[in-house]
């Protein structure tokens, strides 16, 4: 015989974990307020007619709502952790003898195409016995078992947990290990997000397939359910009492600098690598970077006249001296194949999440090295920073950004790479750094070496570069705008870059090797100073010399027919190649002097 006040409670009872009033109840079923009020309180039952569309709306079977018993499901999930479907009804229909004995195997009801994923599944379910309401789950392969005697896992909302672990594992439907110390060990110490990754959640070595973090909690509003791709994090809500997937789809690093010519950091590399530490919170000044590479030394010459004999890693390997007195490994992805790529925009992307910037040569217009500062559309997308930034904004604004849904200020003022790199440096783990003065001494020597060195990948270095330098100003007919204007004018060009990044060099060399006299002993002072002062001889001369070959300096140049900059004129060629004659001269001097100055003191 079915119990009107029982009934009446039950209706009450799962009218409020739906989260309806009474009145909500009332317009679904198309009935008035006062007769669910009624139902509620005992007073009578719904119409035989009303029973399907009120269990169908309350998620129950009909047996449950007329039948007393003393265990009913309240709320069973069916679920991988992304997709949810609800099964409540259906759960509840087994309960037999108040007893529950349900196996979990896959597939599990009726399941839509989603939820057939690599994912762990799993099922939940909230009941109510005589003690109370609980809550439990079960994983694939397992079986699940409810009597009115047990008590699972419950939550009260006066708790002062803001939520709580019980169930945390890593792998996938076919592997998987339980996390929940894991997580635990997050929750205690108040991680604000939880990566997902194989150095926190080691990974199985037979396990070649997507692994993914999967965690059931409770809080005051039941039991949830939620996986995370690797590679991926999950971020806590501001009052710690739900778990979210972090939106990994976009990611942009705020603020760095810009980079342009004209500001003293006229090398690309070292003038990326800048912006990049001084993002991560590890400053060194563009002249430090610059001299304790050797970089501040460099010079390169081809007789084809290439722009890219500017680069600072052309030739001569820079890095290896840097890294190494930063006390950073660098991790080089240098010319992938397309098949290589899909790992390295995962490298790329991670780096950025981590909040490091990526320094790249070929994002955007030329070969010139840049900073990857952010990702889109889960990196398809990807922005940057790069010297032609001013150059070339507003055209890019105009024609093409008009069709983006995200703004410039959305992308953090950045604008977007057009080429996927060649040369990448990702900053990987930190070493023992050299000291001070051991990274003096390493540039003294790196001085020597590259003045001395021979020719490279095509490239004429040291006191090479400059005689062949010499050699290809002296003849005339390169130069001929007459005869061949475009290569002509190329060579204007490259001589006048050449001449621009000689100067920002030798003005960094002699910063770097003045400020490091303290680093020295004093015994060093004197040679040391007298290095620094070549240098600076050496970059003024220079810059005077290139004021000549500027219009709107002051000065009253004829080009020839055309060519609007440089040492346009046999003149200007011919000073210019006495210049470099006499600075060869010196910088066979300052090499002299470094190789003394290595030889005469040992640091401690």
């Amino acid at each position: 015989m079915t119990d009107t006040e029982k009934t009446g409670k039950r209706i009450a009872l799962l009218r409020k974990e739906k989260g309806l009033t009474g009145e909500n109840l009332a317009a679904l079923l198309d009935v008035s307020p006062q007769a669910v009020s009624k139902w509620e309180n005992g007073k009578c039952l719904p119409e035989t007619s009303l029973l399907p569309a009120l269990a169908a709306t309350l998620g129950c079977s009909i047996d449950s709502l007329l039948v007393p018993r003393a265990l009913f499901i309240l709320e069973a999930v069916y679920t991988d952790g992304c997709t949810q479907i609800p099964v409540t009804g259906l759960i509840d229909s087994l309960v037999r003898d108040n007893e529950l004995h349900v196996p979990v195997v896959y597939p599990f009801g009726s399941l839509p195409a989603e939820l057939k994923s690599g994912r762990l599944k799993l099922l939940t379910v909230k009941y109510q016995t005589p003690n109370g309401i609980f809550f439990t789950y079960a994983l694939q392969q397992e079986t699940l078992h409810i009597t009115i005697g047990d008590k699972k896992e419950s939550f009260e909302t006066d708790s002062p947990e803001k939520m709580r672990f019980i169930g945390a594992y890593y792998g996938n439907e076919k592997e998987y290990t339980s996390a929940l110390s894991k997580i635990r060990h997050c929750a205690y110490f108040g991680w604000e997000e939880i990566p997902v990754n194989h150095e926190i959640f080691p990974s199985s070595t037979s396990n070649d397939e997507e692994e993914y973090l999967t965690l059931v909690y409770l809080n005051s509003s039941g039991i949830h359910t939620i996986s995370c791709a690797e590679n991926n994090s999950l971020q806590y809500n501001g009052g710690h009492t739900l778990l979210r997937l972090k939106d990994t789809s976009k990611c942009i690093l705020p603020d760095i600098m810009p980079l342009a010519w004209g500001m003293q950091k006229d090398c690309t590399w070292a003038g990326a690598l800048h912006a990049a530490l001084t993002f991560m919170g590890k400053p060194c000044s563009y002249e430090q970077i610059m001299g304790m590479s050797g970089a501040c030394y460099r010079i390169c010459f081809t007789d084809i006249w290439d722009f890219s004999c500017t680069d600072a890693l052309v030739a001569f390997d820079y890095a290896v001296p840097l890294f190494h007195a930063l006390g950073l490994t660098p991790v080089w992805a240098n010319r992938l194949e397309k098949e290589q790529r899909k790992k390295e925009r995962y490298a790329i992307m991670q780096d950025i999440r981590d909040g490091k910037p990526v320094p790249a040569i070929n994002l955007r217009v030329a070969p010139e090295w840049g900073l990857i500062t952010g990702y889109l559309d889960n990196g398809r997308t990807f922005l940057c920073r790069t010297y032609f930034d001013s150059e070339i904004f507003e055209k890019w604004e105009k024609e093409d950004c008009q069709d983006k849904q995200i703004t410039f200020e959305e992308r953090g003022g950045y604008l977007v790479n057009d080429f996927w790199p060649f040369l990448i440096i990702h900053f990987g783990p930190e070493t023992e750094k050299s000291s001070p003065c051991e990274s003096v001494k390493t540039s003294l020597r790196i001085l020597s070496e590259s003045f001395r060195a021979e020719k490279s990948r095509g490239y004429y270095q040291g006191k090479h570069a400059y005689e062949a330098w010499i050699r290809s100003l002296s003849e005339d007919s390169r130069f001929d705008i007459t005869a061949d204007r475009e290569n002509a004018e190329r060579r204007l060009s490259v001589n006048d870059n050449m001449l621009v990044n000689l100067i920002d060099a030798r003005r960094s060399a002699a910063g770097y090797l003045r400020d490091s006299l303290p680093l020295l002993p004093e015994s060093a002072h004197g040679q040391l100073t007298k290095l620094a002062d070549n240098y600076k001889v050496i970059y003024e001369s220079l810059s005077r010399f290139r004021d000549k070959t500027i219009p709107g300096k002051g000065n009253t140049l004829h080009y020839n027919q055309g060519a609007a900059y440089g040492a346009s004129t046999p003149a200007l060629r011919k000073e210019q190649i006495q210049l470099l004659k006499d600075i060869l001269e010196r910088e066979q001097d300052n090499c002299s002097i470094a190789d003394t100055l290595n030889d005469g003191f040992n640091c401690r």
